[in-house]
């Protein structure tokens, strides 16, 4: 694919390049190959939350933080201003300075193999249904769409194994030579609604 060497340099981007995915999905590891690569400063929207307090409460039912989107989009905004170029992952579209977004990269994983990671983590059932539904909807691409317009958005597989090769897609696609990619989970998820259900009932 390309001649794009991502282990060679590269011209450093100027802006906020965000990654957004469900989580488990294999947004931190892209986003870490990401930044080493291009040269710039890896962010996690969560970590800067807990971090400077910019937290509101808990979602209790749905064992998640509520965050202070407003102040984490006003540090991002900060930051951006002394580092230049900043890869930035998040779950929410909300926490990010759109204005300030170059590329949005979507991270998909198979919904069989983010059960099977969101498992792992310990997750509750109901948080397991909704990131694995969330992914099978296309959920992390709609997202991405409330940050920026299709010509800035690109898809990567999370769950491939070669990570190298999502790199690749996302720099051709910096460089203006990027190829449409699609993810249908349809298949997969249906498969899957039975088993969910069946393990939830065991319980």
């Amino acid at each position: 694919m390309g001649n794009i060497n991502v282990s060679g340099p590269r011209s450093r981007p100027l802006g906020l390049i965000v990654v957004i995915g469900a989580p488990a999905s294999g947004k931190s590891t892209l986003c870490r190959r990401l930044a080493e690569v291009l040269g710039c400063r890896h962010l996690n929207v969560g970590d800067i939350a807990k971090k400077r307090g910019y937290i509101l409460g808990r979602d209790e039912e749905r064992d998640t933080l509520i965050l202070d989107e407003d102040s984490i989009r006003e540090e991002i905004s900060r930051i951006l201003g002394v580092e230049k170029c900043l890869v930035v992952e998040t779950i929410s579209p909300y926490a990010i300075p759109q204005e300030n977004a170059i590329l949005v990269v979507v991270v998909r994983c198979r919904p069989s193999v983010l059960l099977e990671r969101l498992k792992s983590r310990g997750y509750r059932f109901l948080k397991i249904r909704e990131n694995v539904e969330y992914e099978a909807i296309d959920g992390p691409l709609q997202d991405a769409l409330e940050i920026t317009g299709w010509g800035r958005i690109v898809q990567v597989d999370g769950c491939s194994g070669d990570l190298d090769r999502e790199v690749e897609h996302i720099l051709m696609k910096l460089e203006g030579k990027g190829v449409s990619r699609k993810f249908n989970w349809t298949n997969d998820f249906m498969s899957l609604l039975e088993r969910l259900t069946r393990e939830n009932h065991g319980k």
